[in-house]
């Protein structure tokens, strides 16, 4: 009894066209292992210095611990260019502590922030600069609640930051290994 029920779990799986995403056949171009790549200069259009470093640090670990390429620095020359845009930087208050009655200077402090990031990348062509794919605003959100106790201030918003790069280095290298052009 039990052979035939995993047969015919076997033959449903077949039937419904599921397919492993390693075991399926690589016809894009930039799949081929062992290809060079490098990450061009990000640009940063936003008012927050400083916001390409977690966005390029996280693309190069994933990079590295989960392509096929490998990495080359900035200055080289590679099959493959990688270039990212930085677009827009929000800080979004979401909600309002209304403090005490003896300060007024407490009242209508952000108790909830949220932080949303949206990037442009493109892989290009790194021996004709034709644009292999892009991805236009890709954009990621995260909201996190304010320490009102300033003695034990922690900066979460950097926090925040370095996770949303690492969810785009992610989103943006499964979207390409995946094959989704």
């Amino acid at each position: 009894m039990r052979p035939i029920l995993l047969s015919i779990l076997f033959l449903g799986l077949i039937a419904c066209g599921y397919q492993r995403l390693d075991r399926r056949p690589r016809s894009a171009a930039w799949m081929v292992k062992g290809e060079t790549i490098r990450i061009a200069s990000f640009r940063n259009h936003t008012p927050r210095l400083g916001l390409e470093e977690p966005f390029r640090k996280a693309l190069e670990n994933r990079i590295v611990a989960a392509s096929p390429w490998k990495l080359l620095p900035q200055s080289g020359g590679s099959r493959w260019v990688l270039q990212a845009t930085l677009e827009k930087y929000e800080l979004r208050p979401l909600g309002l502590s209304l403090g005490n009655a003896q300060s007024r200077g407490s009242a209508g402090t952000a108790s909830r922030l949220e932080v949303v990031i949206v990037a442009s990348v493109q892989l290009l062509d790194g021996q004709t600069g034709v644009v292999a794919i892009s991805r236009p605003k890709l954009t990621f959100s995260s909201q996190y609640r304010v320490d009102q106790n300033f003695a034990s201030f922690d900066n979460r918003e950097l926090q925040v930051i370095e996770s949303l790069a690492d969810d785009f280095a992610e989103s943006f290298l499964t979207q390409l290994l995946e094959g989704s052009d």
